[in-house]
């Protein structure tokens, strides 16, 4: 986190107080909010802001499905697959 957690000011890294508001730095609180973000990014919602937000849309949303496809086990795999051959097959028995 290179600014101040209360006002914002860039900070350096070696300072313990930010020199605009005064107030000290805390590792832990750094740490949190660090965390706090990478949890974010995690969810379902942050994905999609990140995918909404980027210029290339397209190449955002095929990146994230190769994040998710890669974290799936054999098992998860399997499963989606399966469902996604029982839609088929009841939209071409529909039709």
């Amino acid at each position: 986190m290179n600014k101040c957690s209360v006002c914002g000011h860039p900070r350096n890294d070696q300072a313990m107080k930010c020199p605009e508001c005064g107030s000290f730095y805390s590792k832990i609180t750094e740490i949190i909010a660090e965390q706090e973000a990478l949890e974010e990014m995690q969810t379902l919602r942050g994905r999609c802001k990140r995918i909404l937000t980027s210029n290339e849309v397209k190449q955002a949303l095929l990146e994230e499905l190769k994040l998710i496809w890669a974290g799936l086990t054999k098992t998860g795999a399997f499963a989606l697959f399966v469902i996604f051959v029982f839609v088929f097959a009841l939209i071409v028995s529909v039709l």
